[in-house]
């Protein structure tokens, strides 16, 4: 028998050194890529400024213009509602009042250019809040309520009065 041989008198072979090894590479293998998984989709909170220093929203968060986007159903005159779509410019003051400008087309009404619009928001520290937009022309104000995403840069706003309407908006800042 050669003393190199891995085979023993009895023919069998011998263990080898790394199978142990690789037996406990595998579970702590597994259990780090299940830690990692685990971090990167854990929900985190939601705010505005994620850098750490300055957690939270306040009104100040929303300053500037910003381009909307909005799309849903409203009432259109006593039991009757639409569809309709619109676009505009809102602009923020940073201490809760806004103004802009609107344009909608609704499948019924039709279609309505330019209206002015003013009203006053409030933004919480979890970066929800609400508005309060008089639209000309409309006989009520329109009561919203919104989250502020990607630091500030994008607002995701739903009417929740009055009823009936079933309408959302997106808002973007421009500048």
């Amino acid at each position: 028998m050669l003393f190199n041989d891995t085979v023993n008198a009895g023919g069998t072979r011998l263990a080898r050194t790394r199978t142990p090894l690789l037996r406990r590479a595998i579970p702590v293998a597994t259990a780090a890529s299940l830690v990692v998984t685990l971090a990167l989709t854990f929900p985190r909170s939601v705010t505005a400024d994620d850098d750490g220093q300055h957690p939270g929203c306040g009104n100040a968060t929303l300053q500037g213009d910003y381009g909307l986007l909005v799309t849903g159903i409203r009432g259109a005159g006593p039991g009757q509602t639409e569809s309709f779509v619109g676009t505009g410019l809102h602009t923020y003051d940073g201490h809760g009042g806004l103004t802009g400008i609107d344009s909608t087309h609704g499948q019924l009404t039709g279609a309505a250019r330019d209206r002015p619009v003013t009203g006053t928001y409030e933004v919480n520290a979890d970066c929800t809040g609400t508005a309060t937009l008089f639209i000309s022309g409309a006989p009520f104000p329109v009561g919203t309520s919104f989250v502020i995403v990607d630091k500030g840069n994008e607002v995701k706003e739903a009417v929740m009065s009055p009823q009936p309407n079933l309408v959302t908006s997106v808002l973007r800042r421009i500048r």
